[in-house]
Formats: structure tokens, C-alpha cells, sequence
């Protein structure tokens, strides 16, 4: 049945203040899952991500018989290591990417058993070719059971462990995160190397760091695209999750459009989420970004005398294009065209994001160019719109923040946000937003935290 709810989002003529406590890192939550199921004993994540997206993690590591208590901002797992105590099942990802892209090599790389996987049919949509051809290493581990290097898969565990594994990082990083993430249930010392450029490489030295949390000894080549995960096992941790550096750049643009100051006091300085370069973009439009508390915790504000946003950048977001459409909203409001470059990737990802976004900003009425790679983006003042979010979370939210800064909007599939933030539009409303929710006959306005 098709999806006919609705997001009103009226225009906020005046600033913003206020303080947003941005929910935890997708990226992290997902990451610290798996590596939780790979350890032993029991890992305690504290203030993680609740969305659908590590929802479907916990769910899966509970239907392979692990122990995931989810109680008062913490998931407790106990890990599996290699054992496979359900060593048959039917497990569904959703739409999660990252636990799509993570789980068939967990599964693959511990004891025997063969597992059957579903998606949404968003997810089948999205490109799994490169972690196909990785896997060729481990004969018979995975089968597509339609469409050719597509979900719905069959993943067969126990094989062989080769000492080495090539993995074309050209698409997504996510193919070389998940090898690196389960390569210590291997048993042995094993060598993944990307072959080509890879994209979003910060996603990488994540995965990394988070594998020496947990205990793995790791080691890169100089070129750094060799990397050696060493025999042994990992070990159970107590881990806080940083904010979602992703999330905090539609509450950061937020000052930038409608002028004021906004207060995020979790997000860190130090984080190596490659997503907190939106501050530094931020500062290029003229913006203002003071950090407090010793580094955790930033302020952002739009000096009152910037009449508009300063354009004429050209900017290769390739290492941080999960915030290319938060840029293009701020394009919008600038005061001379901005071009965007380096997220070519970005159309196999939910939707295709610089389709989707051209198509958005043309409703608003905005002159946008679309290159293969980008946009270049002619500010304008955008007009009441309906816009067709394609049921893709980013797609909401930056769009939501151009009809704040215009004359409002009417987006579809509101609840897409659920994939990272369900707690988007009362947030938003928290710092003056109007949001009106339309599902079905029930109209209702969310009010804040």
C-alpha cells in the first residue's frame, strides 16, 4: 500500500537558539555490534543509536543467540566469538547498510552453518557486487538468491581462511569495513587490500580504531592500502558512542540559514568521524564554530552582519559526502554559486542523492546543475514546494532545512528520518521548527524533546 504520509514544514522568519543533544553515531553503533558478537564476554554500549538502522543489528545478533539487553541509554551484548549456536536461520537487514554490508562476512568467517538473508526493497536495490568479488576468496560462502550480487543472499560459514583478501573500495568502504571487522574470528593473521581509490576513506580509519578498542592488533601499509589484522582474540569492552557527526550537520546548518546560535554539546572535537568536517564548510560560508568544555561540545553561529551565506567555493566532499546534501541547502542561501564535487558514489546509496536533491532544489525553484559527481548550486529564495523525499532519510532532512530557511514545504515518507534520527522533527521543533506529521487521518505536531 503505498505511503501517503506527509511532513508540513512551515518557514521559520527568525533565528534560532537553543541546544541539541544530537543521538549517537550510526556508524559507530554498527560497528561496536559487530565487534561485540565477534568478542568474548559481555560489551556494555553506552548512549548508543536507536534507530531502525541498529535496531536491525541487535535484532540479528539476538537471532543468532547472542544475549542483547537494550535497557534504560544501554545494549549489553554478550559475543559469540566464532561459535554459531543458531547455525541455521532467516535473518532481515532492512534497509541497514552497514549491517548488510557487515553481517554476510561475520557469518562467512566463524563456525559452520548457512544462513538466508533479506532486505527491504530499498536494500536490494543497493550494490553488494564488490563484497561478492571479496568473497570469491572463501569458495561457496555467498550465493545470490536473485538478482545477480543482490540481496535476498545464502551465506555459508566454517570454510577456508585465506591469508590474504582483495576488495574494490571504488563504491563503498563498507565492503572494506566489513572484512576488517570480522577478520579476527579467522583464526589467523589475514591482509585485505583495496584495490583502487577509496571512497569515504575516513569510514575505514574508523573501523580500525575500533577494532583496536576491542583489542585487535592492527597494522597498516605506508601506502594504507594494505591492512593486517593479527591472530587472536578480542575482548569484551565498556564503550560511550560519540553523537552522530552526520546528524549534527542539519542542527548545525540551522543557525546558518535562519541566522542565530546553536549549541550541540556532544559532539566532539576529536572525533575521527569524517562528518565533523561540516564545521570547517560552515566556517567557509562565513560561519562561526567555537568549540567549549575542553572540546566536547560546539557552538554554532551566523555573525549578525552576513547579509547571505558566502559562496563561490568548490568543494570535493568525496571523504564526507553523507553531508553533501546539508551542503547543497546551505548552497541555496549563499550569495554566489557553490559547486560540489567527488560524491559520483552518492546515486547508489539510498536513492540516487544528486538525482534526488536536483529534483528537490528544481521544486524550490532553485537554478542547480547536476554533474556526474555533484552540483553547481545558483542561490535563489525558494518557493512552497511538494517534494519527493524517495523514502531517503537525507533527503528529508536537508530539504526540510531549505523550506525552514524558504516558504515551507510538503515532503513525502517523513518517517524515512527513522533510519538515523527518529527523533528529527522534534528536534527540529525543539528549536521553533513548525512540523506538522500527516499519517493516514491523524494529523499531529511534534513539540520538542
Amino acid at each position: 500500500m503505498p505511503d501517503s504520509s506527509r511532513a508540513i514544514v512551515r518557514p521559520l522568519n527568525a533565528a534560532v537558539s537553543g541546544c541539541v543533544t544530537v543521538p549517537g553515531s550510526k556508524s559507530l553503533t554498527n560497528r561496536a555490534i559487530v565487534l561485540a558478537l565477534a568478542a568474548r564476554g559481555t560489551s556494555v554500549l553506552r548512549r548508543p543509536l536507536r534507530s531502525d538502522d541498529t535496531r536491525h543489528g541487535a535484532t540479528v545478533a539476538r537471532a543468532l543467540g547472542a544475549t542483547a539487553i537494550d535497557k534504560d541509554d544501554t545494549i549489553s551484548i554478550t559475543g559469540l566469538g566464532a561459535l554459531r549456536p543458531v547455525d541455521h536461520a532467516e535473518l532481515h537487514v532492512g534497509s541497514a547498510g552497514t549491517i548488510a554490508r557487515f553481517l554476510p562476512c561475520f557469518l562467512a568467517f566463524g563456525g559452520p552453518g548457512e544462513w538466508t538473508l533479506t532486505a527491504s526493497e530499498q536494500m536490494t536495490r543497493r550494490p553488494m557486487a564488490g563484497l561478492f568479488a571479496a568473497l570469491e576468496a572463501f569458495p561457496g560462502a555467498l550465493t545470490a538468491l536473485g538478482e545477480p550480487e543482490r540481496y535476498p543472499l545464502r551465506v555459508r560459514g566454517g570454510g577456508i581462511s585465506p591469508a590474504a583478501i582483495e576488495v574494490y573500495g571504488g563504491v563503498s568502504s563498507q565492503y572494506l569495513s566489513g572484512l576488517l571487522l570480522s577478520a579476527p574470528l579467522l583464526g589467523r593473521d589475514v591482509t585485505v587490500r583495496a584495490r583502487g581509490a577509496v571512497v569515504q576513506g575516513a569510514y575505514v580509519d574508523m573501523t580500525v580504531d575500533s577494532l583496536r578498542r576491542f583489542g585487535a592488533t592492527v597494522e597498516r601499509s605506508a601506502d594504507r592500502r594494505a591492512i593486517t589484522v593479527h591472530a587472536g582474540p578480542t575482548s569484551a569492552v565498556d564503550l560511550e558512542i560519540e553523537a552522530d557527526a552526520s546528524t549534527a550537520s542539519y542542527f548545525a546548518a540551522l543557525p546558518a540559514i535562519l541566522g542565530g546560535s546553536i549549541h550541540l554539546p556532544n559532539v566532539e572535537r576529536a572525533s575521527r568521524q569524517p562528518d565533523t568536517r561540516f564545521l570547517e564548510i560552515l566556517e567557509r560560508f562565513g560561519c562561526e564554530s567555537v568549540w567549549n568544555d575542553g572540546g566536547r561540545g560546539v557552538t554554532v553561529t551566523r555573525p549578525g552582519d552576513l547579509d547571505r551565506l558566502r559562496g563561490g567555493a568548490r568543494l570535493d566532499l568525496n571523504d564526507c559526502s553523507d553531508v553533501a546534501l546539508t551542503t547543497a541547502a546551505l548552497a541555496v542561501f549563499a550569495d554566489a554559486t557553490t559547486e560540489i564535487v567527488g560524491v559520483e558514489h552518492i546515486r547508489q546509496h539510498e536513492c540516487d542523492r544528486i538525482d534526488a536533491l536536483t529534483a528537490a532544489l528544481t521544486a524550490f525553484g532553485i537554478e542547480v546543475e547536476e554533474r556526474p559527481d555533484g552540483w553547481l548550486i545558483h542561490p535563489g529564495t525558494p518557493r512552497s514546494a511538494e517534494i519527493g523525499t524517495r523514502d531517503d532519510h537525507r533527503v528529508a532532512m536537508s530539504t526540510a532545512l531549505v523550506a525552514l530557511g524558504g516558504a515551507g514545504a510538503a515532503l513525502d515518507h517523513p518517517r524515512s528520518v527513522d533510519k538515523t534520527c527518529p527523533e528529527f522533527w522534534d528536534l527540529l521543533a525543539g528549536v521553533g521548527a513548525d512540523v506538522e506529521l500527516i499519517v493516514g487521518p491523524e494529523r499531529s505536531r511534534p513539540t520538542g524533546p
